[in-house]
């Protein structure tokens, strides 16, 4: 009955059963079984801690119970959105202790796929080696050699049981059309973007089959453009890359498949999932958005804010609509040059009034007033939306008006170059991935290509992103989330990639790794 979802039969039937329990009626086994029953009956019924209290009960009699307690246990944690603990439960298990291995193994790619890739690699070591390299897999056929060369090497393992879900080289585009301003103004970004596409494209080992032809969006209109695509018998669009150039693309209706590396207004949008195409971006909202809900994880509740440049406007605006509702931006200060960071401090922290008072007090008693300035002290952290010049000063101030052990709140655009974190000591910094905790395939991908500043890099890792995007459409549109460069990406109802970017605590110049909020 509880398997047809007919959980309130199943609840009627348990509850005559528990009667027999309280007689005393029912052996140890058959005990645990009702409780196993019980629990899973709450879960139905959405009522979490509820279920948590009765498999606390559950006490196993043998190695068969034990294993279903285990996967019991495993399913309240990804009810409870930890399916990355779901999956290490799983990992664990011995497939000769399991009457559907294949099931479970299925059930384990599940939890893994919408798992963040640190959380999802707990367990032993086969299942990290496993998870390892099915994450850095660049497209379907990667992760499908991937995991068989692994079952080779561990053909007892659970995981083993069962292939991971993969649509295969079906879903992988044959011939894909690169559109990106390659001269003109924008051509160091596009480059940049190229780069990263071309790199992860030649580490992929592509099928004979693949192909990628580069089409350069500032030489020539994106409509005519778009026809040399249509006459090439492109299978997908990749680009364009400037804001106005995917404007125009969008406004052309495509009728092929279209991976846009901007964003279009929603308006503008329209119904883009259902026309299969996408938008991929490095907005600055992401980071606020990042940045809000970590406040509310970590239980802050009173913020102030500076911010400086036309990037962080958005980004603030995106922090303010993520903010819990327990979490309060109690002042701002807008940093428009790096002489004026100290006097924005002093007046945002309310140094600047409290000197006032005092001038005040003296002119009153006409005389000589002993006396410390204080900062407001309603505040538990300061958010920096700022790059790295004028974080640094905005440091120095907040020691000079007695604000230092507030904690401080910044993101990417505050490291001055890729990996660098002595600036940012005591600081918690959301970025991204390639940058914090760079993967394996980094120094494979990147290692042509010396001497990157930190903007070039981003680029650079967000191309390599949009080559794995463009291979893993149809799992994105599946649920599944990737675990890329620029962030873990799970692509919206809307058809925009959206980014979970990874977070640190900077501890004597190093990143040390936060989990997800």
């Amino acid at each position: 009955l509880l398997a047809a979802g007919d959980a309130a039969a199943a609840a009627a039937i348990a509850s005559r059963l528990a009667a027999e329990d309280a007689a005393g009626e029912l052996t140890a086994p058959l005990r645990f079984a009702l409780r196993l029953i019980e629990a899973r009956i709450a879960l139905a019924r959405g009522n979490l801690d509820g279920a948590r209290q009765l498999a606390a009960r559950a006490v196993p009699t043998d190695a068969t119970q034990r294993t279903e307690r285990i996967r019991l246990d495993a399913r309240l944690d990804a009810a409870a959105g930890r399916p990355g603990a779901a999956a290490a439960r799983l990992a664990a298990l011995d497939p000769n202790a399991v009457d559907d291995p294949a099931a479970v193994a299925a059930t384990l790619w599940d939890y893994a796929r919408r798992a963040p890739a640190p959380t999802a690699a707990r367990g032993g070591d086969a299942w990290q080696t496993l998870l390892r390299a099915y994450n850095e897999a660049l497209t379907p056929l990667q992760q499908r050699s991937a995991w068989e060369a692994w079952r080779q090497a561990h053909p007892h393992h659970i995981a083993a049981q069962a292939p991971p879900p993969s649509p295969g080289a079906a879903s992988m585009p044959a011939r894909i059309a690169l559109f990106l301003p390659l001269s003109g103004a924008l051509a160091d970004a596009g480059r940049a973007v190229r780069d990263g596409f071309l790199a992860a494209y030649l580490a992929s080992a592509p099928p004979p089959w693949q192909t990628v032809r580069l089409y350069d969006t500032a030489s020539r209109a994106v409509a005519a453009r778009y026809q040399e695509a249509l006459a090439a018998d492109a299978d997908l669009i990749v680009g364009p890359l400037a804001k106005e150039a995917t404007r125009r693309m969008w406004a052309l209706d495509p009728t092929l498949p279209v991976l846009a590396l901007n964003t279009v207004p929603a308006g503008v949008a329209g119904a883009a999932g259902a026309n299969r195409r996408a938008q991929f971006a490095l907005a600055a909202e992401d980071d606020g958005r990042a940045i809000g809900r970590r406040l509310g994880a970590d239980g802050v509740r009173r913020i102030v804010l500076f911010r400086g440049g036309a990037w962080a406007e958005r980004a603030a605006v995106a922090l303010e609509a993520n903010l819990a509702a327990e979490t309060q931006l109690v002042a701002a200060g807008v940093l428009r040059d790096v002489k004026d960071v100290t006097t924005s401090v002093a007046r945002t922290l309310g140094v600047e009034a409290s000197n006032e008072r005092h001038a005040a007090l003296a002119r009153h008693l006409h005389r000589t007033v002993q006396f410390t300035a204080r900062r407001r002290r309603d505040v538990d952290a300061v958010v920096a939306l700022v790059d790295a010049d004028y974080l640094a000063s905005l440091r120095a101030a907040l020691a000079f008006h007695f604000a230092a052990d507030l904690p401080i709140y910044v993101s990417s655009q505050a490291l001055r170059a890729p990996g660098d974190a002595q600036e940012l000591n005591g600081a918690r910094v959301c970025g991204m991935p390639w940058q914090l905790f760079p993967p394996r395939q980094k120094a494979a991908l990147q290692g042509a290509f010396d001497h990157m500043d930190r903007a070039m890099e981003a680029l650079f890792a967000f191309g390599a992103d949009a080559f794995r995007i463009a291979n893993h459409m149809e799992a994105l549109g599946h649920g599944a989330q990737l675990p890329g460069g620029a962030g873990r990406l799970s692509l919206g109802e809307d058809g925009v990639v959206r980014r979970e970017l990874a977070w640190a605590a900077v501890r004597n110049g190093r990143f040390e790794p936060l989990a997800a909020p």
